[in-house]
């Protein structure tokens, strides 16, 4: 097991919304109860699944995000869950939940009522739309954060239709200022001993990742959007083995076209003369159509012959800007990460197999990142974290007969 080098205890009730949050400690040994209610965290049916076969096990998602931690599936609508909850928190660090706004405090949940218990308790919750404000009480998800953040706007070009990316990014991004928010507020109460509410919301987080577009706005009444087709600029273009991005020039910087210039001579690339016309250099003719069909029909004809390493590494050679597009089997044979030992390997006797993981987000120099052991069951830990806080066998097993817990 991971050392505990924060030394701290989380409790965890979320779902598809805040994992990774508590995800970011739990991979520095903190020992995280996720608690799941009684028909199972939503995670768990979040496909794709393990050799793609749906169970309760084998979410890909749930095994990713919920490694390293316990879980403890409870019932808070019963008074027996919500004093256990009480409990947990009693000695918890931190608490870390997702409901909609207002319902821990119908449940008389609040974190005034937690924190009456533990001054010292953080508690962070990550919702779509944060604690307050006209949005607040509404449902959310991941897409509608990311539209109402401005966020899927800038993924297309011109009147295209927004497009969306892989994945939950909206979500991502919430947990991770969670996690930030949370351990800036753990620092907090270790100096003051007071703990507060941290209140997240997934479409401000969002509103972090517009870059510049909101100035553009602001300065010159522009609506910022994907570059789009751009000659040379920032463009994608096929070749042997997938697709190639590169960016010859940008803005006037002929010092950026001379090297792509070159490459395309030294290549003896057919037509490459064409790309000595001064009109390259000017970015209104690059984004005119006749440049456009001009760039891609001289440089695809070349791209196709080749691969995407040949092409990253000849591109090298005359200092031109071009990265291959990685796809998931490029990623794990890509030999930067595995030198620094990104993908992490671990055994799992409930699926029979193999899983890999993500690595670490960051390499400390004293510390020890790793994942940390599989993901749990259904209710793995119940019993032993009811033991840890003093309930009897005969109280778990009344507990779990009357469906507050469920223990295996």
């Amino acid at each position: 097991m991971t050392q505990n080098y924060l030394g701290l205890k989380i409790v965890e009730f979320t779902g598809e919304l805040g994992p990774y949050t508590t995800k970011l400690f739990a991979d520095l040994g903190a020992d995280v109860i996720q608690l799941e209610p009684i028909g199972g965290n939503p995670l768990r049916r979040v496909g794709p699944f393990y050799r793609n076969e749906e169970s309760m096990e084998s979410s890909l998602q749930h095994l990713y995000y919920n490694a390293g931690k316990r879980s403890l599936v409870l019932d808070l609508e019963q008074s027996e869950g919500r004093a256990l909850l009480k409990r947990l928190c009693t000695e918890a660090d931190l608490m870390v939940e997702s409901f909609a706004p207002g319902y821990l405090e119908s449940l008389g949940l609040s974190y005034g009522e937690l924190s009456g218990l533990n001054p010292q308790l953080v508690q962070a919750s990550v919702t779509p739309y944060g604690q307050f404000g006209p949005l607040s009480g509404k449902e959310g998800s991941d897409i509608t954060c990311a539209a109402i953040g401005g966020f899927l706007h800038l993924a297309g070009v011109g009147d295209d239709k927004p497009v969306r990316t892989p994945d939950n990014q909206a979500y991502r991004m919430a947990e991770a200022y969670a996690a930030v928010g949370s351990a800036i507020a753990l620092y907090h109460a270790r100096r003051t001993g007071q703990g507060q509410l941290v209140d997240v919301a997934a479409v401000e987080a969002v509103g972090m990742a517009l870059e510049n577009s909101a100035q553009y706005w602001d300065l010159e009444k522009i609506i910022r959007r994907g570059r789009g087709k751009e000659a040379g600029s920032c463009t994608v273009h096929p070749c042997k083995d997938g697709y190639i991005v590169i960016v010859a020039i940008l803005g006037k910087n002929k010092s950026m076209w001379e090297p792509f210039l070159n490459w395309m001579q030294g290549e003896q690339v057919e037509e490459a003369d064409l790309f000595e016309d001064e009109r390259w250099i000017d970015p209104a003719y690059r984004v005119s159509s006749e440049a456009y069909e001009n760039f891609c029909r001289v440089f695809e004809r070349y791209t196709r012959e080749h691969n995407k390493e040949y092409l990253y590494e000849i591109g090298q050679h005359y200092k031109v800007s071009v990265t291959p597009v990685s796809n998931g089997k490029d990623l794990l044979e890509n030999p930067q990460l595995k030198y620094r030992n990104y993908w992490q390997e671990r055994d799992n006797a409930v699926l029979g197999g193999k899983v890999v993981y993500p690595g670490a987000p960051y390499e400390f120099g004293e510390m020890k990142w790793e994942v940390g052991g599989n993901a749990p069951c259904y209710g793995e830990h119940t019993r032993e974290v009811l033991v840890q806080l003093g309930y009897s066998d005969a109280q778990i097993e009344e507990l779990n007969k009357a469906g507050v817990v469920y223990a295996s």
